[in-house]
């Protein structure tokens, strides 16, 4: 009786280790270019934050939608702090203009 005790604990843990799914987001980095929200992967409607990493390069970021309509434009200096920005649609595009590479978290 131990010992089916014993297996069935084991199972149990390790079944229930096997459905867990992690819930950190990966951060994006993004160089120059056109993105869009869905080709990213990023999560719709949750807060994201946008940090240049690029130590002597500065990096220009700009949201807009599919009618071209900007909602957001940051410039961000050189090694900066993260900054948020406003939740996303999956529609939404993301311009990166600059050199500076930048981090998406």
């Amino acid at each position: 009786m131990k010992i089916f005790i014993a297996a069935l604990s084991i199972f149990l843990f390790l079944s229930f280790n096997m459905l867990t799914v992690p819930s950190f987001a990966q951060p994006k980095s993004l160089k120059q270019g056109i993105y869009k929200i869905k080709d990213i992967d990023l999560s719709i409607n949750t807060p994201h934050y946008i940090q240049n990493n690029s130590p002597n390069e500065y990096a220009y970021i700009i949201i807009s939608d599919t009618n071209q309509l900007n909602y957001q434009a940051i410039q961000l200096e050189p090694s900066s702090d993260r900054y948020a920005f406003q939740p996303l649609d999956p529609e939404f595009i993301l311009v990166v203009v600059g050199k500076g590479e930048v981090t998406i978290s």
